[in-house]
């Protein structure tokens, strides 16, 4: 059963991929998640755990193979349409429009959504101020350095304001005070606006500061989910490094490894 706080909801989730003739790849296998509205969750994994898969089925860019994918109460498969209206989405390898201005990048991609000019305007200033790029709004992004091009893209996708935020790796390549603010933005926008927040990082100090709960992927599994305290706890470990590096090399995991 879907309730109005369950934003996500998968149910055996699987995806698998043909690598050649007789090759199979098995990106998700059987994934059972539940998130909640106002949730900052974050996706632990490594390369090729299937982080950056499962945020590509919950909007749209992937069509599961087996099981049940639902967002804001809808399949992914049938109502796509109405998912992307209300989901914004920061991938690890964004494109932007280096010949626009920051300013531009962020109206460009508001009007695709057809939000009304004086509103649209009030949010690009607003997202700018805070992201500490104003003074360079009327600059061609191609001058910008790699961090400041992420704010920009950070910035860009909360310019529709949607329900639900994906961001796959959100502070790669800002500097220590830009990913701060980066936090702060998050953190504002759950616990103030009760947005959801899903992202991956490699950072675990980000995940301790920003998220709720996490849910950690291996080889395409759930592995484990839960609060970083209560997972410390479960599995008698010191901090969430060794709960995760023991979890994806199989050493050092004494607790219940059961969901």
């Amino acid at each position: 059963m879907i309730t109005d706080d369950v934003v996500i909801k998968t149910e055996g989730l699987t995806k698998t991929f043909e690598k050649g003739k007789k090759r199979e790849v098995i990106a998700l296998n059987r994934v059972d998640l539940e998130i909640t509205r106002g949730e900052v969750f974050g996706l632990l994994g490594t390369n090729g755990a299937g982080k950056t898969t499962l945020i590509r089925v919950l909007v749209g860019l992937l069509t599961p193979t087996e099981g049940k994918a639902y967002v804001l109460g809808k399949d992914v498969t049938e109502d796509i349409d109405y998912i992307r209206q209300r989901v914004g989405l920061l991938p690890q390898e964004a494109g932007i429009y280096d010949r626009l201005t920051a300013r531009e990048n962020l109206i460009y991609y508001g009007g695709l959504y057809g939000i009304p000019e004086e509103e649209l305007n009030s949010r690009a200033d607003n997202l700018l101020e805070i992201v500490g790029l104003k003074e360079k709004e009327d600059y061609q992004v191609k001058g910008f350095s790699g961090g400041m091009k992420r704010k920009v893209l950070v910035a860009r996708a909360l310019v529709i304001e949607p329900e639900i935020l994906f961001l796959d790796e959100p502070t790669t390549a800002i500097d220590t005070l830009g990913a701060r603010v980066v936090r702060n933005m998050l953190k504002e926008i759950s616990s103030q606006q009760k947005r959801t927040v899903i992202l991956t990082t490699h950072d675990l100090t980000e995940v301790k500061e920003l998220c709720d709960r996490v849910g950690i992927l291996n080889e395409g599994k759930l592995v484990a989910i839960g609060k970083p305290s209560e997972l410390e706890e479960k599995f008698r470990a010191a901090n969430l490094e060794e709960v995760f590096t023991g979890l994806v090399t199989g050493e050092g995991v004494y607790g219940d490894a059961s969901l």
